[in-house]
């Protein structure tokens, strides 16, 4: 049951009564019109259809009554309204009503309207104006004697009326729903329509969030034209300098709306709303190609990129710079996310914690491009912005992958099982594994033709002790391949594509981990201590520079190392290594570190030459965080060898 906090205040107020209440009567409690209460009735009587024979009746000269069964329930809908929430309602309601008013507004017409007393209304514009001040607009809201006005820009005002709009999260289709009822639904509704009409002749498609800005942005330039509000503020731009594709876009939007809302859209106006365009996550619907997108971006945003591409080459041995879906892709995520600053609530990443997770080695490539992106101009990528360019190179990673590995993979099939089960078991991997070369099936007694083949892998139904000695990864399943079998093999497939395009370290890698940096059962109690303690002793060593600490705690701002299952694996933003080493500090309590705890920790110190291996460093945690029985192991052992031989 959706309701707006309005229309939630009106639902108490009809439960509490058992007798007809009058339009104007309700209006005065919340401060509204006697128009307002019959709309929020009708809204009312769509939500109440969840409930059955209930409705709010309406009889001229006698007023409404709620009629239900299910009143105790309702109540329990009304009582979910907090203090909090109807503060912020109020708040935002006050700021939406001076924001949009033109003229001063007696202050006593504000305690008349929102049935607050004076004291709750000077301390609410109070708040009003701290919150504008945080978008860089002071004392917007001024006053002069008794009465309150705006004063600003008519661009800042715009900005500061979205500021207030407050969008539902149950927000969806074709129209936009906000907490407190300061749109009007059949206006987003066509908006909303326009906007995808315009777009889909141009091939262009928006996904949810870009789409609710731009149906804001033109609602709230649309009704500040009409009131004559037009901007004075200069934007730098000309029709000329506009790309010729979104004057198109913006001239048929206006054309529409010129239309339908019977406004008059001047040309500053019209550039304005190319400024916009120009910074909404716009898609083809086939892709934007790369020679499309350098005729709408900027160039220096394409100079970045492409130095930020040549540099992960150079130093990580991984080639993505041919991959133009990459390229668009970084563009425009990287030039949105500036746009709305690093704070901004359009930023937030449900799937953070499983990218650093399940992805560590593309996490750690783009804080790779968030040093390179701050050298160039100075701005600071959040953790969460991170998450979603590391989606974004992952993507790009499997690409590569696919190109220059799928086809050549073969799986050698081995098992001493009956023709009958063997036949169903082949028939399984090859619907399952198309892509994939499936050998075989070979009896136990031929491993050495299977050898001399040269499979990438061999699943086999019998014991992995047969094949001991053989250097090739082996897998055992049961003859009617499980669930668990196929996510093995699959685990094993995404590994050997990895190893075919991101060099991979030889001889494992226990020969980076030194006995003298191996410290078991410390006691720490923070995560600046434990850096402190293991830099320094790297340090001493002679394997790394004095800058190691400053460099680590520098990384660790940029985001946490913290994975799940208590591990970490800190590391410098800078090369600053003389030798690749690994130190381990195993501590005795956990202490936080980030939003989670870490009891595991690997200091990562890692040379020039052998950054092109932090996809195996990186392996190391990343399966771990799957085995908490392992981790609990490796936190008892206190001997390095028995560690080591535990870790691999």
């Amino acid at each position: 049951m959706y309701l707006i906090e309005r229309q939630k205040k009106m639902l108490g107020l009809l439960l509490s009564s058992d007798n007809w209440m009058t339009g104007i009567k309700i209006g005065y409690i919340l401060g509204i019109t006697d128009r307002t209460v019959r709309n929020d009735v009708k809204n009312l009587n769509e939500a109440l259809k969840e409930y059955p024979k209930s409705y709010v009746e309406a009889v001229r000269g006698k007023g409404y009554l709620l009629v239900s069964e299910y009143r105790k329930e309702l109540l329990e809908q009304v009582e979910q309204t907090n203090v909090n929430e109807t503060t912020k309602g109020r708040l935002c309601n006050l700021a939406l009503e001076i924001l949009t008013v033109d003229e001063p507004i007696m202050l006593d017409d504000l305690e008349e309207d929102f049935f607050i007393s004076r004291t709750s209304l000077e301390a609410t514009i109070k708040s009003i104006n701290v919150q504008c001040a945080a978008d860089g607009v002071q004392n917007a809201v001024r006053r002069k004697k008794n009465a309150i006005y705006t004063e600003c820009e008519e661009e800042e005002r715009r900005k500061l009326i979205r500021k207030f709009i407050v969008i539902s999260e149950e927000q969806s289709g074709e129209m936009l729903k906000d907490e407190y009822g300061f749109l009007n639904r059949e206006h987003t509704g066509i908006l909303m329509k326009h906007i995808c009409h315009v777009l889909a002749k141009q091939g262009m498609q928006l996904m949810d969030k870009d789409m609710m800005e731009l149906v804001l942005y033109l609602y709230i330039q649309c009704m500040r034209i009409q009131k004559g509000c037009l901007v004075t503020m200069k934007c730098g731009k000309t029709r000329q300098s506009v790309p010729r594709m979104l004057w198109k876009i913006a001239e048929e939007l206006t054309n529409l709306l010129e239309h339908d809302m019977k406004v008059r859209y001047p040309e500053k106006e019209m550039i304005l709303l190319t400024c916009h365009l120009s910074d909404v996550r716009m898609m083809k619907v086939d892709r934007f190609s790369k020679k499309e997108i350098e005729a709408i971006i900027e160039p220096r945003y394409l100079v970045i990129v492409e130095e930020m591409l040549n540099d992960i080459k150079n130093d990580f041995m991984l080639d993505l710079t041919k991959d133009e879906e990459l390229f668009v892709d970084l563009i425009l995520h990287i030039r949105f996310s500036i746009k709305f600053g690093k704070d901004s609530p359009h930023q937030g990443n449900p799937l953070l914690e499983t990218m650093k997770n399940q992805y560590p080695f593309v996490f750690e490539l783009s804080t790779y491009i968030f040093s390179r992106f701050y050298e160039a101009l100075g701005i600071e990528l959040n953790e969460n912005q991170l998450g979603y360019i590391a989606a974004h190179l992952g993507a790009a990673l499997e690409r590569l992958e696919n190109r220059e590995s799928g086809s050549d993979l073969k799986i050698a099939v081995c098992s001493n099982m009956n023709l009958a089960v063997i036949r169903l078991l082949m028939a399984k991997l090859h619907s399952l594994y198309t892509n994939v070369e499936i050998s075989g099936p070979y009896p136990v007694y031929d491993i050495e033709r299977i050898i001399s083949e040269e499979p990438a892998m061999i699943v086999t139904t019998t014991s992995s002790n047969i094949f001991r000695e053989v250097q090739i990864p082996v897998i055992t399943i049961s003859p009617m391949l499980e669930s668990e079998d196929v996510l093995a093999i699959n685990k094993k497939i995404g590994e050997l594509k990895r190893e075919a395009v991101v060099p991979g370290v030889s001889n494992g890698i226990e020969q980076y981990f030194d006995e003298e940096l191996y410290f078991p059962q410390l006691e720490m109690d923070s995560r600046e201590s434990v850096l402190q303690f293991l830099c320094r002793k790297v340090v001493k060593k002679g394997y790394a520079s004095e800058e190691l600490l400053g460099n680590t705690l520098e990384r660790e701002k940029i985001a946490p190392t913290i994975f799940a299952n208590k591990i970490a694996a800190p590391h410098p933003i800078r090369v600053c290594a003389y030798k690749t080493v690994i130190a381990v500090a195993v501590l005795k309590n956990s202490v936080p570190w980030g939003n989670l705890e870490a009891r595991l920790i690997f200091l990562l110190v890692v040379r020039g030459s052998d950054m092109k291996y932090m996809n195996s460093f990186f392996e190391l945690t990343s399966k771990l965080v799957w085995d908490k029985e392992k981790v609990r192991k490796l936190i008892e052992i206190e001997q390095f060898n028995d560690f080591i031989k535990k870790l691999a």
